[in-house]
């Protein structure tokens, strides 16, 4: 069975599609929630600790790059790979045949995708609860919609 989904140039990407909903690499309000917990640590006998807090997590929402991992559409869904060859993995709804996301203690989180054509592709990903979303609405597998709710954990 031919199947749409694969590596490609992020320069090719298709051009139709609604985008619905994105994932990107900086979490903005953990970022502001230590910012705010350094300025409140900065007004007790702690502020060197609040001081080094809030520099620490300004310098990082102000100067690092944000970066989007995933973005999804109502047709596909895009893994941007970020390795450095402006590569990323083209997934459309239709060629899922199951998928799976094994959790890691001391990595990403890894979403186990088996294609209609029987191969199988792991992407570590960002967003669990918003992958299991996404993928439980579009993906049309009654097994794993049966079992969505473990996914969504």
């Amino acid at each position: 069975m031919n199947v749409r989904s694969k590596i490609l140039k992020i320069r090719n990407l298709p051009t139709d599609g609604e985008l619905i909903d994105h994932i990107n690499a900086k979490p903005y309000l953990f970022i502001l929630v230590c910012i705010a917990i350094g300025l409140a640590l900065m007004f007790t006998r702690l502020y060197l600790i609040g001081i080094v807090i809030t520099f620490m997590f300004l310098y990082y929402l102000l100067f690092v790059k944000d970066v989007t991992l995933i973005e999804f559409y109502d047709k596909y869904a895009i893994f941007y790979l970020n390795n450095g060859k402006d590569e990323c993995f083209l997934l459309f709804w239709e060629d899922v045949e199951k998928w799976s996301i094994s959790s890691s203690r001391n990595d990403l989180d890894v979403l186990n995708i088996v294609l209609r054509n029987q191969e199988s592709i792991a992407l570590k990903c960002l967003g669990r609860k918003k992958v299991a979303r996404y993928f439980v609405t579009y993906v049309s597998t009654p097994c794993e919609k049966a079992i969505g709710k473990q996914h969504a954990l």
